[in-house]
């Protein structure tokens, strides 16, 4: 039995499950299995995915219809056999320490059962945007992650234990979005969080995004989860925010069934997102996205504010980035 199973879901992600799979098959840390569930994908997915698993016998891919990201992860954490389970995002790659040293600090402490480490979030070109850190000491880790949402830095860069993952339930199906932060908050109530201070993991911010696009509703989620926190830690019912949140998940499906083009908006917003940081960064960049938003929605005002102050400071790039 492999000590760890990595699990992974994937929606149509032909352009970067290669280099996402590699950094897991490259590990230094290698009694693993790792199970992928093909979340139904039309777009060459599932041929890259059976052509690397003929090549590596560790990787063990699920083909599905698409059912989206929860209840895959629900399949895929069912079908782990290791006495933990690490999370990698399609999106996103983990660098080649990241199981050893995850494995190592979870393992010296009984009381952890759950760890991250710190992230590297990067834009779609591979653009650094920033590094997001959680408190080392685990009481402290713990104590932010229940009372101030202080959740791990990327869904994808964790590590736990089956055994807890196990009695608190696992991922709940009513959760469309913010599935992880909902888990994460059930674990915390039983063990501890811990995290690892190295960058070990690299999470990818694209700008049409499934995520990305639905920031609204994301949002909600994320309050439904800490509204369930809430009635547990006094005695309540759950039921009514679960209710809310499989209401939200239909709507969600029902939506996509109507193929609806992305919101202009939506789109303009995470491009907003990403030149702020860059500007910040001090990146010219930034100017390529700040364009993208004020195209996609010419009453973000922000988008010209930023735009003008990113043309300002980086005087050599106005030329290159005119749109014409």
């Amino acid at each position: 039995m492999p000590t760890i199973s990595v699990v992974m879901g994937v929606y149509n992600d032909a352009q970067r499950v290669q280099t996402s799979v590699a950094s897991i098959l490259q590990q230094t840390f290698t009694d693993f299995e790792f199970i992928i569930i093909n979340d139904g994908s039309s777009d060459g997915t599932g041929p890259i995915l059976d052509r690397l698993a003929a090549q590596d016998g560790r990787l063990r891919v699920i083909h599905q219809e698409n059912m989206g990201l929860t209840k895959a992860l629900i399949r895929g954490c069912a079908e782990a056999r290791g006495e933990f389970i690490a999370r990698q995002d399609a999106d996103d790659f983990s660098l080649p320490d990241r199981l050893g040293q995850q494995l190592a600090l979870i393992k010296g402490d009984r009381r952890i059962g759950l760890v991250s480490c710190a992230t590297q979030y990067i834009g779609p070109q591979g653009e650094p945007l920033s590094i997001i850190k959680r408190a080392q000491t685990p009481d402290l880790a713990t104590e932010q992650l229940l009372h101030h949402r202080q959740s791990p830095p990327a869904h994808g860069s964790v590590l736990f234990r089956r055994s807890v993952y196990d009695a608190v339930g696992g991922y709940r199906p009513e959760f469309y979005f913010a599935q992880d932060s909902d888990l994460w908050l059930r674990m915390a109530e039983q063990t501890q969080f811990a995290n690892v201070p190295m960058v070990l993991y690299v999470h990818r911010r694209e700008i049409g995004s499934t995520s990305g696009l639905n920031r609204a509703i994301q949002a909600r989620f994320g309050e439904l989860g800490q509204l369930c926190k809430t009635a547990r830690l006094e005695g309540q019912s759950e039921i009514p925010h679960l209710q809310e949140a499989k209401q939200l998940r239909t709507q969600i499906l029902a939506s996509k069934t109507q193929k609806r083009p992305p919101d202009p908006r939506a789109l303009a917003s995470a491009a907003y997102f990403l030149g702020s940081q860059l500007v910040a960064n001090g990146d010219r960049r930034a100017i390529g996205y700040l364009w993208q938003t004020v195209s996609l929605c010419p009453t973000h005002w922000k988008g010209w504010y930023r735009l003008a102050q990113s043309l300002i400071q980086f005087p050599l790039a106005k030329v290159h980035s005119l749109p014409y």
